[in-house]
């Protein structure tokens, strides 16, 4: 399996706000079973800016230990700030994983984002993937700044959410160029089978805890060889991202929970990162339709 496929998982949680330890873990098997190559914790769709340090710190705890490397663990370490990121890391530091994620925070200073990320490079005790998200903080690189990051030895891979399709290929040329080492990933679910035939390395991608067989059936597609297959994943994948989500994307958070919560895997829809009252009974049925519809596709 060349194409690598990474679930950027969503954090269950129980009706009080806390941590649903069960259903993290019966995700994570899962996740496992159908054959990721990795999990994100903490990244935009693990509401990583609506728990403290000490709830995320126990998470990377029990996830380290629940996993035991059958697939790569990746923590987020996003914060509002870059000394917040950096204090993030030291106290991970403990804890048998095997990477750092970190996106820049927007942009509320002056400060250089090549700089920053330079700063948490410097300062890893482990590889670095960096998540490139102009959407979220919009900050935008130059292919020179690309180029000074990816030098770096602890920069392991940049997950591309840029939505982007010339940043694409031009890191892809810059890359091979240049002689350079650093994996690239697709950050955006519709995209998955462009980047991956074009060159990607693999995915990490907000579906995951959901879509993991899925996404695992477009990856192998394209090692395969088989772009009409890849194609076909690839809109079957879309097909579920419309009904577990909405054509407006109204239910992201808790439209993937109550998904979950209908397979059995993890105890409530809750989160923290969009109103609740947006799950209605009509968005409720319209998941469960699509659950049906793609039951194969699933699981």
């Amino acid at each position: 399996m060349s194409k690598k496929v990474i679930s950027a998982t969503i954090t269950p949680l129980k009706a009080d706000g806390s941590l649903d330890k069960a259903g993290l873990k019966n995700v994570l098997e899962r996740n496992i079973r159908h054959g990721l190559d990795g999990v994100f914790l903490f990244g935009s769709m693990g509401e990583w800016g609506s728990f403290s340090n000490a709830f995320k710190e126990e998470a990377v705890e029990l996830v380290s230990g629940w996993v035991n490397h059958r697939m790569e663990v990746l923590a987020g370490v996003n914060a509002t700030s870059l000394p917040l990121t950096l204090e993030i890391m030291k106290s991970y530091r403990k804890y048998d994983f095997d990477a750092y994620v970190f996106m820049l925070p927007g942009k509320t200073s002056h400060l250089d984002p090549v700089k920053s990320v330079l700063a948490v490079l410097d300062a890893a005790d482990r590889p670095v993937y960096l998540y490139y998200c102009p959407p979220n903080n919009n900050i935008n690189f130059t292919l020179e700044q690309f180029e000074t990051l990816m030098r770096h030895p602890n920069l392991k891979g940049i997950k591309n959410s840029s939505s982007n399709m010339w940043l694409r290929r031009e890191l892809l040329l810059m890359r091979a160029e240049k002689g350079l080492k650093t994996l690239f990933f697709e950050g955006q679910e519709w995209a998955a089978d462009e980047a991956l035939i074009a060159g990607y390395d693999g995915m990490i991608c907000g579906m995951g805890a959901l879509c993991s067989k899925m996404m695992r059936k477009l990856a192998d597609c394209v090692d395969r060889g088989d772009i009409t297959g890849a194609v076909a994943a690839q809109n079957n994948l879309i097909r579920v991202f419309h009904g577990v989500y909405g054509l407006n994307i109204q239910n992201c958070w808790n439209g993937q929970k109550y998904a979950l919560v209908k397979l059995g895997l993890i105890e409530t829809p809750m989160t923290f990162a969009q109103e609740m009252s947006s799950l209605t009974e009509a968005a409720k049925a319209r998941v469960e339709k699509c659950l049906e519809e793609f039951k194969t596709e699933l699981d």
